[in-house]
């Protein structure tokens, strides 16, 4: 079990991510293989100072915390995997992750706020992604929200939202958006409630009534091992 998380120190702000807090933080090879970085239920609420991993690890863990925006990340040319599930996360557009994490093949933000297809257009500059989980965020309620993300997003994505992307989604999607780029300009105006979206309560009920994917190593490690053997 990781350590408790007090902010580095008594003077510190409430929720800091110090680098005391970092060096202190568990550090494990997980079920994949990968050397992981646990700064899950830390009540952090901002991204900082990952200068201090030195960029050692292949994997970190923000699960749970209070992180509202996807940011502050230093060149971590190791990093390949980033889960900040259960978070408050409403934006990424702007960020500097695709610059920052260049071989980031797995991001996971399941359970977050984010509304709008325009963060979408910020993933898709991440080039090796390989999956994306954004399930129980309410822009996965806006209309042809997934065909939006296959259309985006680079063809080396295999999976979004636990399940396997196939070549006909992909060429429906191009169908969709490819043919005319004024649509997928409009789609990146959808927000919750409009054009078949839902409002946060809606959302949040469904999420009540959802059973909720395990996003545990063991189910990682088998989907990563269907994506390497799917042709």
């Amino acid at each position: 079990m990781s350590p408790p998380f007090d902010g580095g120190g008594e003077d510190d702000e409430e929720g800091k991510l110090t680098v005391d807090a970092i060096l202190e933080s568990e550090q494990r090879m997980n079920a994949v293989g990968d050397y992981e970085l646990d700064l899950s239920s830390r009540g952090i609420k901002e991204i900082e100072n990952l200068g201090g991993t030195c960029d050692q690890f292949d994997s970190i863990d923000f699960g749970k915390n209070e992180i509202v925006k996807l940011e502050g990340f230093p060149k971590l040319r190791r990093l390949h995997t980033i889960n900040a599930s259960e978070n408050k996360i409403e934006k990424i557009n702007g960020t500097n992750v695709s610059e920052n994490v260049p071989k980031l093949e797995w991001l996971m933000l399941q359970n977050n706020k984010i509304r709008n297809l325009v963060d979408i257009d910020e993933i898709a500059k991440m080039k090796k992604l390989k999956c994306l989980i954004m399930k129980g965020n309410p822009v996965c309620a806006v209309e042809n929200y997934r065909a939006y993300c296959i259309y985006k997003l680079n063809d080396g994505l295999k999976m979004l939202d636990y399940e396997r992307i196939y070549a006909k989604e992909r060429e429906q999607a191009k169908k969709m958006f490819g043919e005319d780029d004024g649509k997928a300009a409009k789609a990146k105006t959808f927000t919750v409630g409009k054009r078949g979206g839902r409002d946060e309560e809606e959302e949040e009920e469904a999420k009540k009534t959802k059973k909720k994917p395990k996003n545990n190593a063991a189910e990682l490690a088998k989907i990563k091992a269907a994506i390497a053997n799917a042709t």
